[in-house]
């Protein structure tokens, strides 16, 4: 069987949204969506006040070992990452706008995510309310034409390219104000005495483009002399919190495989990549044969696009020479952000 090492360019840990809101209005009838594997998200409502609200958010016989997040994002249809989502990124557990939820982080994650709830046979759940509202200062709009935003749980940065965990909620918003007063003033002509400004302001910097990749080896499938060995990835997230939408690519370079029973050339590994997130395209598909004499793209954002995550992955095809002797071989894949 043939190995391929993937080494790390830079590694951080993503997240999803942070927003923050208040309670407001009675709670309606329950909303749940079932997911891939059958686990079961439940909001308390779905028709929200955009000036944010608390709900009350439930999830049942999720994969204990899989941790995920979970926060208010912008679908983009099923089968895709929902993302950007609103508010930002939180990793200190504070904010109540977003959750990581977990029973086996990383050392780094102990204290900030939050344990699921063992249900016994291998299954967890959750019980937390989710602070939400439709905008937030850095551009994503819920209430925007075209934009369907919605209760969204997702596997964690541990697991980038696994969708096993997608469950989607849509939610509504409100109109008119709001609920009604339910003690309204006696006297309607009696007005406010006095008023008083405020000036709020905040100062917002730019974070970093950074990478990070969900695992370290890849065992491609075992192939005859002359064949052809298949095999995926490891999904590479690229996370862009810069703020300058100045773009950004990320490309892979291979050595040639080698072991005791001699060489096989880097030029004969192909790929083909796939990318997810806002107007990121993916590199060319490469053949064996015509492979990686130099670096290829894996995937690239045009400036203005690739803000925030995004999931870039390839699969693999390594042709085997006729010439080749039986045996094992290795060879490592680097991929590099610029």
């Amino acid at each position: 069987m043939s190995t391929m090492k993937l080494r790390r360019a830079a590694v951080v840990v993503t997240g999803m949204a942070l927003a923050l809101g208040s309670l407001a209005g009675p709670a309606l009838a329950d909303v749940d969506a079932t997911g891939p594997e059958g686990q079961t998200l439940t909001a308390a409502k779905a028709e929200i006040d955009p000036a944010g609200e608390s709900i009350r958010v439930t999830g049942t016989g999720y994969d204990i070992a899989k941790g995920i997040y979970l926060a208010l994002c912008v679908s983009n249809g099923a089968g895709q990452v929902a993302t950007p989502c609103v508010g930002g990124i939180d990793m200190t557990g504070q904010s109540h706008g977003m959750y990581w939820i977990s029973s086996n982080p990383p050392p780094y994650g102990v204290g900030i995510a939050k344990p699921y709830t063992d249900e016994g046979n291998g299954k967890g759940g959750f019980d937390l309310n989710l602070d939400v509202k439709a905008v937030d200062d850095q551009g994503t709009d819920c209430t925007a034409a075209g934009v369907q935003c919605v209760i969204y749980t997702r596997a964690d940065h541990t697991r980038g390219g696994d969708r096993s965990q997608d469950v989607q909620i849509p939610v509504t918003w409100k109109t008119g104000g709001g609920d009604p007063d339910p003690d309204p003033d006696p006297d309607p002509g009696t007005g406010p005495v006095a008023s008083a400004d405020q000036t709020l302001s905040v100062n917002v910097t730019g974070g970093a483009l950074s990478l990070s990749v969900a695992g370290n080896a890849v065992a491609l499938s075992a192939a005859t002399v002359g064949g052809t060995a298949t095999g995926q990835m490891n999904t590479a997230t690229v996370t862009d919190q810069r703020g300058s939408a100045s773009g950004w690519s990320l490309v892979g370079q291979v050595g040639d495989f080698t072991g005791d029973a001699g060489t096989i050339p880097a030029a004969q590994l192909g790929w083909t990549p796939t990318a997810t997130g806002d107007g990121v395209t993916p590199g060319g598909t490469v053949q064996p044969g015509t492979g990686f004499g130099t670096a290829a793209a894996l995937c690239t954002a045009a400036a203005g696009k690739g803000a925030g995550a995004t999931d870039c992955g390839a699969g693999l095809n390594l042709g085997i020479p006729s010439g080749a002797k039986p045996g094992s071989y290795s060879a490592t894949l680097t991929l590099t952000l610029s």
